[in-house]
């Protein structure tokens, strides 16, 4: 154990040494239990609420944005149908898809010729624009989640409940629109 670098003893043996102060320290051991605190830093050092006002801002901003995650999630489907859907031409109009009724007919049973067949035809349907909207939206959608992961990963009860909270409204308030789609079901956070 005497001949690990002082890094591999943990963030605390090495910096106290160093005569720090334990909350200036950057290697400082990470908090596993939630707590509450209303000057806990979000995102970065520059985000540090300094009073109840900015603790205040600062869970709303939570809220808020996880509304905007589960809005986003409800949109997605809508989208889907509408606008990147593969049989709707590039005019808007949906083109009849044919392969319904086979779907019907072949049962459960699928041949891997056809998965394979049915791949290519979309594959062939490939559009610049399409798969640019969507690829954009789920950037941002991933870009949302991750924030949110952060905010709870800071373990302040107040964060935490801002998000599940926004979870809450977000999904009251516009989770009807998708509610019936597996695609919204699919992606809870």
């Amino acid at each position: 154990m005497s001949d690990m670098p002082n890094d591999m003893h943990g963030g605390m043996h090495s910096g106290m040494h160093s005569g720090m102060p334990m909350d200036e320290m950057d290697d400082s051991p990470m908090v596993m239990t939630f707590f509450f605190s209303s000057s806990t830093s979000l995102f970065s050092k520059a985000w540090t609420p300094t009073n109840s006002a900015a603790y205040f801002g600062t869970c709303f901003f939570l809220l808020a944005l996880a509304v905007l995650m589960r809005g986003m999630l409800a949109l997605k489907p809508v989208l889907e149908k509408s606008m990147w859907n593969p049989s709707i031409k590039s005019n808007g109009i949906l083109v009849p898809d044919d392969e319904s009724a086979h779907h019907k007919e072949m049962g459960v049973n699928q041949s891997a010729k056809h998965v394979f067949n049915t791949a290519w035809k979309r594959w062939t349907m490939w559009r610049f624009k399409t798969s640019l909207g969507r690829a954009t939206f789920e950037l941002l959608l991933a870009t949302v989640g991750y924030l949110l992961m952060l905010g709870v990963m800071t373990m302040n009860v107040g964060y935490f409940m801002s998000v599940l909270g926004g979870l809450f409204l977000g999904t009251f308030i516009v989770g009807d629109l998708a509610a019936d789609n597996s695609l919204y079901q699919d992606h809870h956070c």
